[in-house]
């Protein structure tokens, strides 16, 4: 009896990984492409949502900066981009998804153009941040510190 219950309790496990956010914001920070890859890896053996999607574009989009052709670079950056977008435009309150947009926005090349959304994003993420759980609250706060647009003073 013990091992079925063992045998199905494992079975549970390895079918649906978990998502841990510290794992995933410390691969998304990384300068890695290999940690990127199999981030995105494990990601695409989640079930589909709308977390997991805006996880896959934020990590598309900082693999592009591992590409050699400029071409090659700015296409996997677009692809990134509209899958963080998508999910933004589908659920516009959602406070990780618009600190994903910011921190993309803030590091990747001025010349992508890609940040037209800062103010709007730093005004959601301080404005939601007292309803967030412990664990997003620390990985924004640590990213603030170190941010040129979400100053740490903001997030009470």
């Amino acid at each position: 009896m013990k091992s079925i219950i063992l045998i199905l309790l494992l079975s549970f496990s390895v079918a649906g990984f978990s998502i841990d956010k510290n794992s995933f914001y410390k691969v998304l920070s990384s300068n890695s492409e290999t940690e990127i890859t199999n981030k995105l890896q494990q990601l695409e053996k989640e079930k589909t949502s709308s977390l997991i999607l805006a996880y896959k574009g934020a990590l598309i989009a900082k693999k592009a900066s591992f590409e050699k052709k400029a071409t090659q670079k700015i296409k996997l950056f677009k692809t990134g981009v509209t899958l963080l977008e998508t999910e933004i435009t589908k659920s516009p309150k959602k406070i990780e998804f618009r600190f994903l947009r910011l921190a993309i926005q803030e590091n990747c090349p001025k010349i992508l153009k890609y940040n037209q959304n800062i103010k709007n994003d730093v005004a959601v993420i301080t404005a939601g941040y007292p309803k967030l759980n412990k664990e997003l609250k620390k990985i924004i706060l640590d990213y603030a510190k170190s941010s040129k647009t979400l100053n740490p003073s903001l997030l009470k």
